[in-house]
């Protein structure tokens, strides 16, 4: 796998809806994906959105996505075991209830669905477009201050990750299932303290340019409405109607 930074993978890509109306259309679909009364809405979203996602940067989207997997993988499993209710399956000590897999599930493609959202953000969308769709919808200054470094480090955080794997894998760190724990460990803690010190110095480069909170503007074209009414339209059928 050679290693393609986030900036590189925006830039290279080819959405079919751009703009400010690209940040304004995963807005919407955030918004239908967490009032949605349906599972069937999570799962057109999810499929719409990757489909997008991989129609615009291919396998990239894919690697971007996955990281977060990680982290939401364990978090069903123990609502599955915690939740109480009539037993399903026992093993042992442990036991699962019916209504601990119904949570689960849909807690799981809820996640799943808004996850892909906004793995296709921020694959499509640059920080300056953000930044020129959040102004437009008069946002304060500070909440769009914080929420574009924030977006920022997180994909200082991918990019971290994605080039420790790279020299993990050359090492042959995912070799067998034991060296792929021990490897797995390794990276949670070194792209932790990397991506601190990448952050400091995205601070220091900012200040050497007189940052002041102001963020400049970028021109920019939207493009791809019917694409966009499509899916929104296709959730919200999902949702309430069906």
């Amino acid at each position: 796998m050679h290693h393609t930074s986030l900036e590189q993978i925006q830039i290279t890509a080819n959405s079919r809806i751009e703009g400010r109306l690209n940040a304004y259309f995963v807005f919407a679909a955030l918004v239908l994906v967490l009032v949605a009364p349906s599972r069937l809405a999570y799962v057109c979203a999810l499929a719409c959105f990757v489909a997008l996602g991989i129609d615009a940067t291919g396998h990239d989207y894919l690697q971007v996505v996955r990281l977060p997997v990680y982290f939401l993988l364990p978090s069903l499993v123990l609502i599955a075991l915690f939740t109480s209710g009539p037993t399903a399956v026992s093993m042992g000590p442990l036991s699962i209830s019916w209504t601990g897999i119904d949570r689960s599930i849909t807690t799981g493609l809820r996640s799943f669905g808004s996850m892909t959202i906004l793995g296709y953000l921020v694959v499509t969308t640059t920080v300056p477009q953000l930044f020129v769709a959040l102004r437009s919808l008069r946002c304060p200054q500070f909440v769009i201050e914080i929420s574009l470094l924030t977006y920022r480090v997180i994909q200082i955080l991918l990019d971290e990750l994605r080039r420790l794997e790279l020299a993990a894998r050359g090492r042959l760190g995912f070799r067998t299932r034991r060296s792929t724990f021990r490897t797995a460990k390794l990276l949670g803690f070194s792209v932790f303290l990397k991506s601190m010190s990448r952050a400091e110095t995205l601070n220091d480069a900012m200040l050497a340019r007189n940052y002041n909170g102001e963020m400049p503007m970028a021109q920019t074209t939207s493009r791809g409405y019917g694409y966009a009414a499509a899916v929104l339209t296709l959730i919200a059928i999902a949702g309430w109607v069906v």
